[in-house]
Order: C-alpha cells, then structure tokens, then sequence
C-alpha cells in the first residue's frame, strides 16, 4: 500500500496558535496561545499560560517580536553546542516537543505539527500540488523541511522520535 502525502501549502505559520514551550517558572509544559485583538484580525497577541504553576506571561502590544526573533535566529546558529535548544520566537523559550534526531534537532510547535511531519516522513509518494496564483514558490512547510527529515535513510528513526515526542504530550 502506498502512503501519500499532498502538500497542500501549509507553512510553519499555520501552526502557532498554540506553541507547547517549557514554563521558565516550573520547567513543565506551558502554552503559548493566540489572542486575536478585537480591533483588527492582523494584529494578534500571544500569551503563555502553565497550568500547574500558574505562570501567565503576555506579550506586550508592541510586539517585540524583533527582539524574540534575533535571539532565535542566534540559538538556531549554535547548533554545534550540545546543550543546543530550539527557542519559540515570541517569548524566547525552548519548545517542549524536541529530541536529538540523526545528529540534528527534531522539534515540533504542537500535536497537529507533529502530525504533519509523521504524515510526511511516511508517505513513500510526496506529490507538490500545483502553486497557486500569487503564491510564492518553495513557501510551503513540506518543501522547507531540512533534508536529513527527508532522506529515505532517517525514516524509521525520525518515526520513532516522533513517537516520542508524541508521549510527551
């Protein structure tokens, strides 16, 4: 039987509303939501919640999201360290679902991420839809993801850390 998978342009984006991080309070899982602010549907605000300290934390209006992002950008350039982690780029805290996958890092923002990926690194047949009118070429997840996910060699191992990570949940 084949297994298939249809990129159908989803991009990393479509997956924040909900970002699972470590709560820098406990150490235990917290979530970073999405609060849609009710003068415009552009303009969004992320607010991270734990729910067994109690730890509440909102990102101010302004955003300073530059700031979070800069600081992403320069843990994602450490990967030579071995305490190497991913960080969200909101609030700048490691994200609960990664794992030390084939010498890399195998992280995910949430279970619909997660599954995304199994879906993709099990289909033996990856078919790319046609790009839409005014879409960017290359934009989607699925053509973005790094190569070593993507090699035939890593499947069952990535497989199985997905599956770890999925009991973390």
């Amino acid at each position: 039987m084949v297994i298939r998978f249809r990129d159908y342009g989803k991009r990393l984006s479509d997956f924040e509303q909900e970002i699972l991080v470590r709560c820098p309070q406990c150490e235990r899982i917290a979530k970073i939501l999405t609060l849609n602010s009710e003068q415009s549907s552009l303009c969004s605000i992320k607010r991270i919640t734990c729910h067994h300290c109690s730890y509440t934390k909102q990102q101010p209006k302004d955003g300073n999201r530059k700031a979070a992002l800069l600081l992403w950008e320069n843990n994602y350039g450490n990967k030579r360290n071995s305490s190497y982690e991913i960080l969200e780029h909101f609030f700048g805290l490691p994200l609960w679902l990664q794992i030390s996958c084939c010498g890399q890092v195998l992280w995910a923002y949430n279970e619909a991420h997660l599954n995304f990926l199994e879906s993709y690194v099990q289909s033996r047949l990856r078919e790319h839809l046609p790009d839409e009118p005014l879409s960017w070429h290359n934009g989607s997840l699925a053509s973005r993801l790094p190569r070593w996910i993507k090699l035939t060699q890593h499947r069952e191992k990535v497989l199985q850390k997905i599956q770890q990570l999925k009991h973390r949940l």
